[in-house]
């Protein structure tokens, strides 16, 4: 943690109820960061997804509710951690 602090990715804070504690919060360049890496990830994706055959990428349109119900449960999960 000391060398995430660091670089500036992560802020500690004192626990207000136990002072013994301490609560890490990524910074916005943590967050940044992470947007960056999901863009590069879904650039690739999307490359890799244009070289699939026409009944892939249909199969794939079809699965897309429910794809996009399983991002939004990574995502609150994801947030629900960070609370």
């Amino acid at each position: 943690m000391r060398g995430l602090v660091a670089h500036g990715l992560i802020r500690r804070e004192p626990d207000p109820h136990d002072r013994r504690a301490v609560r890490l919060y990524p910074t916005m360049d943590a967050e940044h960061g992470m947007a960056r890496i999901e863009n590069a990830w879904a650039e690739l994706f999307a490359d890799a997804l244009a070289t699939l055959p026409a009944d892939d990428r249909a199969a794939l349109i079809d699965a897309t509710p429910a794809l996009r119900t399983l991002g939004s449960t990574l995502r609150d999960l994801r947030n629900a951690a960070r609370d």
